[in-house]
């Protein structure tokens, strides 16, 4: 049994990043992201990773679908490659006072791929959307690409202005829908194996029958077990969940 692996800091671009402690989580990988919910955004996601010009993605869906694995995939993959991508997150950004916008974004413009997670959370305010405005021209100017996440298509989300709306809406948009019970399943075992758990299909439908509904929730009981089974020294059995979960 092996722990779980320790985010990979990536701070690389301005002092922004230094100071929110962005990370990205090496197990976050594009071969372990499920796209039968978006089949066609597996295949658009592969062209604008390798494509030598300016593309853009806005991916929507709502909270638990994950977005911000895809997001942070795309940054490893690009890295892994050598060239310049970073990952920044919206909620983080919120901690930046809005009137520091351009000098947090200041530099961006020059990376060959950057991905921007819950960018809703900041087109509300008039200073970083007009920000955000500026970034995404200069970007494309430079030949660079951009992958954005939100809760919602970029015709309804909350934006204070409208030239950003309108650039935002000439990317190319996909959904996101939550994983069905067999999905989740398969996600769940794969993610235990990367962890170096071998978990049988009854202890994973012992799991999913009494966890709380969603990937992100069993993927916290995941977590949870893998730190007990390290910590105890004993393999994740039935008894053993029932006993860590209280179930």
């Amino acid at each position: 049994m092996t722990s779980s692996a320790a985010p990979v800091v990536h701070n690389s671009i301005g002092w922004f990043q230094l100071t929110l402690g962005v990370t990205l989580n090496a197990q976050q990988q594009l071969k372990d992201f499920n796209f039968s919910g978006a089949p066609a955004l597996e295949q658009a996601i592969a062209t604008l990773l390798t494509s030598a010009s300016a593309d853009s993605l806005f991916v929507f869906g709502q909270q638990g679908v994950g977005k911000s694995h895809l997001l942070q995939a795309c940054v490893l993959k690009v890295q892994d490659t050598g060239r310049e991508a970073v990952f920044l997150s919206g909620k983080e950004l919120l901690k930046i006072p809005p009137h520091q916008a351009s000098e947090c974004l200041a530099g961006l413009e020059a990376v060959a791929l950057l991905c921007v997670d819950d960018l809703d959370k900041l087109t509300t305010d008039p200073e970083w959307a007009l920000g955000w405005f500026h970034l995404y021209n200069e970007l494309v100017q430079h030949g660079g690409c951009l992958i954005v996440s939100a809760s919602d298509n970029p015709r309804n989300i909350n934006c204070a202005l409208d030239d950003l709306r309108s650039r935002l809406q000439l990317a190319n948009v996909f959904q996101l829908q939550p994983l069905n019970d067999l999905e989740c399943a398969a996600t769940f075992k794969c993610k235990a194996l990367h962890k170096g758990l071998q978990l049988s299909d009854d202890l994973i439908d012992y799991i999913l029958s009494r966890s709380a509904r969603g990937l992100p929730n069993l993927l916290t009981v995941l977590d949870r077990l893998d730190a007990a089974s390290w910590h105890e020294k004993r393999r994740i059995t039935i008894p053993f969940v029932k006993q860590v979960m209280g179930w």
